[in-house]
């Protein structure tokens, strides 16, 4: 039975990733005024506990050829490909990219050096341990990507990854494995929406590694947003229940109202990639700022950047062929302004916020379900299980 699911998510997966994009849809009503509009209410909602858990090992695993040097075996697994976007989250919610396993069969224990590193893409990854007599030891290891090979990852590419293996023989390193291998680095921008192995809820909550609230660009658009505030500031977290004072609903229309007069946005659907299975081309929201455009996930990866950043509670909202943004009212009760995030440019905040509520009434049960391409995505909740940003923005 669960390999049948798997199987049923794995190609609603390949769906959910084709459509994504193309199939968001943008209003063509008036420009917003600059500030202040009258708040909608918002809509309490019942939350799916649906939260991520970090995974021990998520799909195979390819394994290279044991070699036995003085009773010493050394061997090693590996991931056959490199998830750019993703790249800092090995080790941590995603299994270590390198498993080295060595067995000492002497009688003596050894002190064995363990290198790994993918030419030309990341740093060399090493470990020095000390392996007991007749004993086995497990090395995990992570090479990180050089910040000078990250730019020029705009498609995937092929690569070698390097590992050695050597002990220290009367203080003279001598060699027990050193092997090439081939893996695939992916494209920065391709986000993998089915990873084997993965549940659709894990899989839709690395997503929000792709929300940076530190970045520069971010922390511009919030400036910016001020100058629409009546206060003329911007206001962080939260300071009245159920937002009686109005002061969230004014400041995420302070971001729209920057967002269509100083940074000009758009929405534009952008879904090519060139990567194989399940891939989707995602710009980061500092990309999208600078490009004055993004597509339905790309937008609401922005407000949600925003929303982090100013110490509000947000989530991801995934329906088939689309994504927009819930973002809380207080941190006290379950009550979520929702927002249709490829209106931008072309509608006021106030419809927006309408247009999202009238999504989600749409989209609660099935959402509550956890039907195929449904989810709630709680940028909260996948910060608690590891998730972390991007750190290269």
């Amino acid at each position: 039975m669960l390999s049948s699911q798997k199987t049923v998510w794995r190609f609603g997966a390949l769906a959910l990733a084709a459509v994504i994009a193309a199939a968001c849809s943008s209003s063509t009503a008036t420009l917003p005024p600059p500030t202040s509009e009258p708040s909608p209410t918002a809509i309490k909602v019942v939350v799916p506990d649906n939260s991520a858990e970090a995974t021990a090992s998520e799909g195979p695993r390819a394994t290279s050829q044991a070699n036995t040097v003085d009773q010493i075996t050394a061997d090693y697994t590996y991931k056959e490909s490199l998830i750019t976007p993703l790249a800092h989250l090995y080790g941590t919610f995603l299994d270590d990219f390198v498993i080295v396993t060595v067995d000492n069969a002497n009688k003596t224990a050894v002190k064995v050096v363990v290198t790994s590193v993918i030419n030309g893409y990341t740093d060399t990854a090493t470990d020095t341990v000390t392996v007991d007599a007749g004993g086995s030891q497990e090395i995990r290891q992570n090479p990180r990507l050089m910040t000078t090979a990250i730019d020029g990852l705009n498609s995937e590419h092929q690569a070698d990854l390097h590992v050695s293996v050597s002990y220290l023989d009367n203080g003279q390193p001598r060699t027990i494995l050193d092997q090439t291998s081939q893996t695939l680095v992916t494209s920065r921008r391709d986000f993998p929406w089915g990873i084997s192995g993965f549940t659709q809820q894990e899989n839709f909550d690395l997503v929000v590694a792709m929300v940076t609230p530190t970045d520069t660009s971010v922390e511009t658009l919030i400036r910016k947003a001020a100058n629409y505030d009546p206060s003329g500031a911007m206001t962080s977290g939260y300071d009245s229940e159920k937002d009686a004072n109005g002061t969230v609903f004014q400041r995420l229309a302070d971001i729209w109202a920057a967002e269509t007069t100083d940074f000009k946005l758009t929405y534009i659907s952008t879904p090519i990639t060139f990567a194989s299975n399940s891939s989707q081309r995602i710009r980061l929201p500092g990309e999208v700022l600078d490009t004055n455009s993004g597509n339905c996930i790309e937008l609401t990866l922005l407000y949600a950047s925003v929303a982090e950043a100013l110490g509000m509670q947000a989530a991801i909202i995934v329906i088939p062929g689309h994504a927009y943004i819930a973002i809380r009212e207080d941190n006290k009760n379950d009550y979520y302004y929702f927002i249709e995030t490829t209106m931008i440019g072309a509608a006021t905040f106030t419809d927006a916020v309408k247009t999202g509520l009238s999504e989600w009434n749409d989209a609660a049960d099935h959402v509550n379900a956890s039907e195929a391409d449904y989810g709630w995505v709680s940028i909260d909740d996948a910060r608690a299980a590891g998730i972390t940003p991007i750190p290269w923005r």
